[in-house]
């Protein structure tokens, strides 16, 4: 990770930079989709590592500084956009990864493909949680994963709370694989 620009470390504590070759290999064909990237290092990580196959693919959605009610804006002040541009530039399979810089809301109207594996760290508003878990379950592969960041992270328990609540409301059609700080599910 060193070719890479970044002022945030946060990804490297993420169990998704620690475990998720534990539940895929990368070798296999992936279509991954990622919503919220920053300055990109768990997209580089996912291209780097997820996209050995030939015919694998990540598709990045993120509106940067694009919406008034950013929760990230005080950092995002910064050149975050750039090093994420740079990022994607230097990572193993560049020309794998297509970049969507709008809200996830956006994306989805429009998005017509299924994917393999979903990583969700976008905003800390729960109802846009809410949204981006049942719009990314609803293209979601059968046995596919969707991993999000933040289920133990801070606003009083609220994002753990719309976490479990779109988790209990889908328990016939999902097993959770991984809880922690991130939790991870399999779509049945």
């Amino acid at each position: 990770m060193e070719k890479y620009q970044y002022t945030q470390n946060w990804f490297f504590g993420a169990e998704l930079y620690a475990k998720v070759l534990e539940y895929v290999s990368g070798k296999e064909k992936m279509s991954v989709l990622e919503i919220g990237c920053f300055e990109g290092l768990s997209s580089v990580y996912i291209a780097d590592n997820l996209l050995q196959h030939e015919e694998s693919t990540l598709v990045c959605v993120d509106p940067f500084m694009n919406i008034q009610d950013n929760d990230h804006a005080s950092l995002l002040q910064n050149d975050a956009e750039a090093r994420f541009d740079y990022n994607i530039s230097h990572c193993n399979y560049p020309d794998k990864v297509s970049v969507h810089k709008m809200t996830s809301d956006a994306f989805f109207e429009t998005n017509q493909k299924n994917y393999d594996f979903i990583y969700i760290d976008g905003s800390h508003v729960c109802d846009i949680i809410t949204r981006d878990m049942e719009n990314s379950f609803r293209f979601l592969n059968s046995n596919g994963i969707m991993w999000m960041d933040d289920y133990c992270g801070g606003h009083e328990g609220n994002i753990m709370n719309t976490m479990n609540a779109f988790i209990n409301a889908h328990a016939d059609q999902l097993e959770v694989i991984h809880t922690g700080y991130q939790i991870a599910i399999r779509k049945k």
